[in-house]
C-alpha cells in the first residue's frame, strides 16, 4: 500500500499534472480513485501517512466494525487490507507519506498543489508538485487530538509512558489476561469494551449516566456479556480521581448519591472521543463549512469552490449518517459529477 520506486520515476521538485487530485486516502479517498479508474478518470490518490486506511488504520485497527456490507463484523486493518486490494494501484500516481500544504489556482483555473515529503521511508523525494482540473477533498476530519478530560485529580501525574492511561489502542494484546477499565457511554467505549473482551481478564464499564448513547444491537450484546459476568457495568458513576503508587494503580468515581468508590485496575481506557481539527487546506480554499465539516451540494458532493468536491467524514449535509457506508456514494456522486463535467454532460 505505499508507492512503488518513486525515487525512480520522479526527480526532487517534479510536478504531475492530472484530472483529480484526491486529497486523503481513506475509505472515501480509495473509492474515488477506484471510481476515477472505472470512469477512465486520470487521477493522483495522495495521504500523508505512510499506508493507505485513514482513521481507520491510524487510530484502531484491531477495532471491530459492524454493518460493513459484505460483513457480520470485521477488524479495521482487515476491511482495509481488502478494499486495498481492489482501489490501490488504480491512480495515476500514489503518493503516501505526502502532506499538500498548500492549495492555489492557476490562470487556468486549474489547482496547483503543493506537497512535502514528511514520511521517514527512505526513496521518497522532498516534494512534488500537481497540477489537476478537479480535487476530491477525502481528508476526514482533520487531525485529532484525544478528548482527555482535565477534571480528574492525579490525572496529569500520571506518566503516559506506564500505560496505566491509554486514549485508544493499536494493539489488544496489551489487555491479555489483565483488568481493565474503560471509561465512556459511546459507540466508541462499548465497541472497544466489546472487542477486549476475548481477551482481557476482566472489564469495567464506567458510564456517567444510566443509559449508552449506541446502537441497540450493541447494548444487546454488552448486556450478554454482562451477564456472564466478562463486563462488569458501572452507570451513574464519574471518574475523579487516579492514583498510582507503588504498584498499585486505582481508580475513584462518585455515583449520583455521592458515595465514592475504588477500583484496581491494570489499565483505563478513556473513550471519551477526540477533538478535530480541521484541515488547513479548507481556510486555504475558502470552503463554506458548518462545525468544522465543509457543505457540499448532496447531489454532486461538489463544495463551494467549482471543480472542488469532497467526500466522507470531511463533509456534512443533511441526514449524513456518520458511518462507513456514506464514504463510498459520496466518493461515486463525486466521481459521476465529474464525468459529467469532462464529458460534457
Amino acid at each position: 500500500m505505499r508507492p512503488k520506486n518513486i525515487s525512480e520515476e520522479f526527480s526532487p521538485n517534479s510536478s504531475v499534472e492530472t484530472d483529480v487530485a484526491i486529497v486523503g486516502a481513506g475509505v472515501a479517498g480509495m473509492y474515488a480513485a477506484y471510481c476515477c479508474s472505472l470512469a477512465n478518470i486520470r487521477c493522483v490518490l495522495m495521504d500523508e501517512l505512510t499506508n493507505a486506511g485513514g482513521q481507520c488504520m491510524a487510530l484502531y485497527p484491531e477495532k471491530l466494525m459492524y454493518g460493513v456490507p459484505g460483513y457480520a463484523k470485521i477488524k479495521a486493518r482487515d476491511y482495509i487490507s481488502r478494499l486495498a486490494e481492489q482501489c490501490i494501484g488504480m491512480a495515476q500516481h500514489e503518493f503516501f507519506g505526502y502532506k499538500v500544504t498548500k492549495i492555489r489556482r492557476a490562470t487556468k483555473g486549474d489547482f496547483v498543489l503543493s506537497t512535502n515529503n514528511v514520511s521517514v521511508c527512505s526513496g521518497l523525494i522532498d516534494n512534488i508538485t500537481i497540477t489537476s482540473k478537479y480535487i476530491i477533498l477525502a481528508t476526514g476530519i482533520g487531525d485529532m487530538r484525544p478528548n482527555i478530560p482535565v477534571n480528574i485529580q492525579g490525572i496529569n501525574e500520571i506518566s503516559q509512558e506506564s500505560g496505566f492511561i491509554q486514549f485508544y489502542c493499536l494493539n489488544q494484546a496489551l489487555y491479555r489476561n489483565k483488568n481493565v477499565i474503560v471509561a465512556g457511554g459511546g459507540d466508541s467505549a462499548v465497541d472497544f469494551a466489546i472487542d477486549i473482551a476475548s481477551v482481557a481478564k476482566q472489564i469495567t464499564l464506567i458510564h456517567r449516566r444510566e443509559l449508552f448513547s449506541c446502537e441497540e444491537h450493541k447494548i444487546a450484546m454488552l448486556d450478554k456479556l454482562a451477564k456472564t459476568g466478562k463486563i462488569k457495568l458501572k452507570l451513574g458513576q464519574n471518574i475523579y480521581k487516579l492514583n498510582e503508587e507503588s504498584g498499585i494503580r486505582a481508580v475513584y468515581t462518585r455515583d449520583n448519591n455521592q458515595c465514592e468508590h475504588e477500583y484496581k485496575t491494570d489499565h483505563i481506557v478513556f473513550c471519551y472521543g477526540f477533538i478535530a481539527c480541521p484541515s488547513m487546506l479548507v481556510a486555504d480554499l475558502g470552503l463554506k463549512t458548518e462545525k468544522n465539516l465543509i457543505t457540499v451540494n448532496f447531489e454532486t458532493m461538489e463544495t463551494s469552490v467549482k471543480n472542488c468536491y469532497a467526500a466522507g467524514d470531511a463533509v456534512t449535509y443533511a441526514s449524513k449518517k456518520k458511518n462507513i457506508v456514506p464514504c463510498f456514494f459520496e466518493a461515486d456522486r463525486a466521481v459521476r459529477a465529474i464525468k459529467n463535467k469532462v464529458s460534457g454532460g
